[in-house]
């Protein structure tokens, strides 16, 4: 992340320019980071407070001007009461915050972010993969609890099961069944079979 001075460590044969300072005069995005350890949310701190960086192995500091844009799928003030994250970093973090609700909670998203998926996995000069109506209806259905990255990994196994169209039987079972236990009648489970 900060980069380290020539001779810092075993295997350290050159000077090394760490994300940080490749970000200077830029924006850094942190994903997950309610998953990093007290050590690194120390250096972070330090970083954002200070404004500058110093290599590992270094004796220097250098001023940098870094954006810093932090994401989680975490309640960060439920992490920071369970001391697994720094309550200076979050408030230090916390200048703007855009809370973006679960994708069960944004349907209308899901086909525009199926068919982007689904045009990342084709190649550029391949037709484009279309989804039938059933399809978008069973994708609108499930929960999503692994949100976006679980539409993406559902939506790469589909195209890689389909021709040109995608029908829900392309779809990982998951998400089929669901759509059919939800929409199975109440007393459908009591009746023999």
């Amino acid at each position: 992340m900060f980069g380290h001075a020539r001779g810092s460590f075993t295997g350290a044969v050159n000077e090394r320019v760490g994300l940080w300072e490749e970000a200077d005069g830029g924006t850094l995005f942190l994903d997950e980071i309610t998953e990093t350890n007290q050590l690194f949310q120390v250096k972070l701190l330090r970083a954002l407070q200070q404004g500058e960086i110093r290599r590992v192995g270094s004796n220097q500091s250098k001023k940098l001007d870094v954006r810093v844009i932090a994401a989680t799928n975490r309640d960060v003030e439920e992490e920071v009461r369970g001391n697994r994250f720094r309550q200076d970093l979050m408030y230090r973090l916390n200048a703007v915050t855009i809370e973006l609700p679960p994708l069960r909670e944004r349907v209308e998203d899901i086909p525009l972010l199926a068919e982007y998926f689904a045009k990342q996995v084709r190649p550029p000069d391949a037709a484009p993969v279309k989804f039938s109506s059933t399809a978008i209806e069973t994708l609108n259905k499930y929960e999503w609890q692994g949100n976006v990255r679980e539409l993406e990994n559902a939506v790469l196994r589909a195209v890689s099961m389909c021709d040109d169209i995608i029908y829900p039987e392309h779809l990982p079972l998951p998400i089929r069944n669901f759509t059919d236990e939800a929409t199975m009648p109440a007393n459908a489970a009591d009746s023999p079979a």
